[in-house]
């Protein structure tokens, strides 16, 4: 029996008495068609297919999406990643992405666990035999050209752009032989991502033995965090507190050396500025800040003073020790400029030098171009954030 084939309508048929839209494209995209060839798809389901399966590979991906746009520092596609990122969250579809994970062998955690990196750790400390006393006040060897100091530093985008600043000066001194080691996108909340402490506790620790590590985290961790077993935690909530404050603490742990030789600067997050879509680094640095007092082999570098305006806030230009203006920050207002770059790394070799003996550097006095004035100090005590709940 041959089937008639649908005639389709002509242009002015298509349109309604009140002169509605010709739906006739849409009509073609969703009503069955005949194939060209046999075994073949029209083309219209073919495209409504791609487009749904796009749509869903985006919403299954917003947070690695989003992590990655945070890390380019591009504003709109940032505003449009969280936008997906809080559709996504909202209908629940970490939980496949996570059932999937499982069903394939990927820890949801990312790799080993803290507790287990710090077992790992101590187990080899052990083998090796009992740990020194750590003296009140943490002391490296005084190093000279002929025997400079193992010097790694590295972090996040951020902490690359201040790096690539931080690396050729420490070098130019000729009292430290430097490695640069930074992830894009990457921080402490998405071990499932990059995994830092793994990082550390194989690859960096083991291989370099560093005698000077200098870390930069922040700009990627002002999101939700995920717990064992795939369970999310919203972001500054008191449990989110409480876990990021852990996670800091245990990376300083990792990072201690067992004969206590082992200085570890950790460098605040910057404040960031307008259109960059990064808040509570205040909050995050508070965390960093309490958690270094307590560790006499950690000492922390006060990033809001150094970049910051008289007021410890962003600014889009600070003055330099020559008493010219220069902005410390690239078009994003996040990640750092030369200038900046340079400004945080004499201030953070300074800071090392309140621990090491840099009598016998080729540089004794830094380039006022390229530092801050004398009159920017950092504080003593970093002020709680209002917006911080209590017993976090």
């Amino acid at each position: 029996m041959q089937v008639a084939r649908e005639v389709a309508p002509s242009r002015g048929s298509a349109r309604s008495a009140r002169g509605g839209a010709d739906p006739s494209l849409l009509a073609r995209l969703l009503r069955g068609q005949r194939p060209e060839r046999p075994g073949t798809m029209p083309a219209g389901i073919v495209l409504v297919v791609v487009v749904v399966g796009l749509l869903l590979a985006a919403l299954l991906n917003a947070d690695a999406t989003l992590r990655k746009s945070k890390a380019r520092g591009d504003g709109f596609r940032q505003h449009v990643a969280q936008a997906v990122a809080d559709v996504s969250d909202a209908v629940g579809l970490s939980g496949p992405r996570n059932a999937l994970d499982e069903a394939l062998g990927r820890r949801a955690g990312g790799g080993p666990s803290y507790e287990e990196l710090l077992a790992q750790k101590e187990a080899t400390e052990a083998e090796s035999g009992p740990a020194t006393t750590a003296p009140p006040v943490l002391r490296l060897r005084t190093p000279t050209p002929a025997d400079p100091l193992k010097l790694w530093v590295g972090g996040d985008s951020v902490g690359g752009s201040f790096g690539v600043q931080m690396q050729p000066i420490a070098d130019s001194t000729g009292l430290f032989k430097s490695t640069l080691d930074y992830q894009l996108g990457t921080g402490l909340i998405r071990p499932d991502y990059f995994n830092w402490p793994e990082h550390f506790a194989k690859d960096v620790l083991p291989g370099l033995d560093p005698d000077v590590v200098v870390v930069m985290f922040g700009a990627n961790d002002d999101q939700n965090l995920e717990l064992e077993g795939g369970r999310v935690v919203k972001k500054y909530t008191p449990e989110w507190y409480a876990e990021y404050r852990r996670r800091v603490g245990a990376t300083m742990d990792l990072l201690k050396s067992p004969d206590n030789d082992r200085l570890v600067v950790w460098v605040g997050a910057v404040p960031a500025g307008p259109g960059s879509q990064i808040s509570n680094m205040d909050v995050l640095n508070y965390i960093y800040w309490t958690e270094a007092q307590t560790r006499p082999w950690v000492t922390y570098v006060d990033t809001f003073a150094i970049l910051g305006g008289p007021d410890h806030v962003f600014a889009k230009e600070v003055t330099y020790a020559d008493g010219k203006l220069r902005g410390p920050y690239q078009k994003d207002n996040l990640h750092l400029s030369t200038w900046g770059a340079q400004r945080l790394s004499w201030a953070t070799l300074a800071h090392i030098g309140r621990f090491v003996d840099l009598g016998a550097s080729k540089v004794p006095n830094p380039p006022p171009s390229e530092t801050a004035p004398a009159e920017v100090v950092e504080r003593e005590e970093l002020p709680r954030p209002e917006n911080m709940p209590d017993g976090v």
